[in-house]
């Protein structure tokens, strides 16, 4: 009779935890990004474990860094025992091995790179724990006031802990002091040493007009992602919308979500619900939308990353057919929505050339709106 018992308890418990495993447990907030104002929150101010979306602020130190002229683009850091131990995601450098800051950037917003948070680190601050210290402090000095750092990646640590609101607090603040560094958050992959790095954050390819900016997963967080993207309003003015979202079972869930909530704001805020196609359209294999940074800073040669491949492609004139359909759906593969928490980890296939619209009378990626007829 205690066998039936306790394996009836059992029963009961493996029923509860596969409840709760299938159950999104949201916390979210979504704001305008000229003016602040929250559109949709819901336990906006719930703590929560931060999981990846800790490298933002970690990005935000190395933009910092970089616009007090402490380092460049090309400064090499050299990667130490401890970065190499840190859990995956990483990049997988060898200690002794040298990485220059461009690299870095671009290995933490598309790999996540574990290794990379360290070991930036360690070479603005001569130690994790130093670093720690500067993330706290421009926490508080941002205004994220349910936010404690204690590691640089997100990886699980104990007390370290973070809110929705707290994390829109820190995109937009990335995106306004360091308008022109954000564009790293628009990278869909970099290579290095030849290998195709791919980013994590499948909404830049699904949804329109994103352009950044951090996915995140631990087992205690389960999948979050901070996101903003940007549309032409009907008076033909940009639109920024920023979205925080945490706590989804799936990163298909979560995603689905954060394009509900997006849309959502969208159609409030009066955008276009799409962006007009343009005739001439660049084909790039490898986009290093940040090389007018290097070139800026620093004209030293960067050996590891290969140049740009661009091709013109002009599409023929004449009318084309405009559906009537004014949404846009998350595109979601079987494949994806099969994904396990091991998603994000690593075994990525080589990524196929990614096509960019442009439009020379607006900044890169956007175009006017149709006019009303």
């Amino acid at each position: 009779m205690d066998k039936i018992v306790k394996y009836l308890s059992y029963f009961c418990l493996g029923i509860l935890y596969l409840s709760n495993l299938h159950a999104n447990n949201f916390a979210y907030i979504i704001v305008d990004g000229d003016s602040g104002k929250v559109m949709a929150q819901h336990r906006a101010d719930e703590l929560r474990p931060p999981a990846s979306l800790v490298k933002q602020m970690t990005l935000y130190l190395i933009f910092e860094a970089l616009h007090k002229g402490k380092i460049t683009l090309q400064t090499e850091f050299k990667v130490s025992n401890r970065a190499t131990i840190q859990e995956p995601c990483k990049l997988g450098l060898r200690t002794g091995d040298k990485i220059n800051v461009k690299n870095i950037i671009y290995a933490l917003v598309t790999r996540s790179a574990n290794d990379m948070a360290v070991t930036i680190a360690e070479g603005l601050a001569g130690s994790v724990e130093g670093f720690c210290t500067m993330m706290n402090q421009k926490a508080k000095t941002l205004g994220m006031i349910k936010t404690k750092f204690y590691n640089p990646h997100g990886l699980p640590a104990r007390g370290q802990i973070t809110s929705a609101r707290d994390m829109v607090t820190l995109a937009r603040a990335l995106h306004g002091d360091y308008p022109k560094e954000y564009a790293f958050f628009k990278a869909k992959e970099f290579r290095y040493k030849g290998q195709p790095v791919r980013n994590h954050n499948r909404m830049l390819n699904s949804f329109t007009g994103m352009d950044g900016i951090k996915t995140g997963f631990t087992f205690a967080s389960r999948f979050n992602i901070s996101a903003s993207a940007q549309r032409i309003g009907a008076d033909g003015k940009p639109i920024r919308v920023f979205a925080v979202v945490l706590g989804g079972q799936t990163s298909v869930s979560r995603d689905r979500k954060t394009a509900e909530l997006m849309e959502s704001a969208f159609r409030k805020l009066n955008a276009t619900p799409r962006m007009q196609q343009v005739k001439n359209e660049i084909v790039v294999s490898e986009p290093d939308i940040i090389d007018n940074i290097a070139k800026e800073t620093d004209t030293t040669p960067d050996t590891d990353d290969e140049p740009i491949v661009v091709r013109i492609k002009q599409k023929k004139k004449g009318k084309q057919k405009v559906s009537n359909d004014t949404t846009k759906p998350v595109n979601v593969s079987k494949k994806a929505a099969l994904e396990d928490s091991f998603e994000e980890l690593l075994n990525f296939p080589t990524p196929q050339p990614v096509s960019i619209n442009i439009n020379k009378d607006l900044p890169a990626g956007w175009v006017k709106a149709k006019p009303s007829t």
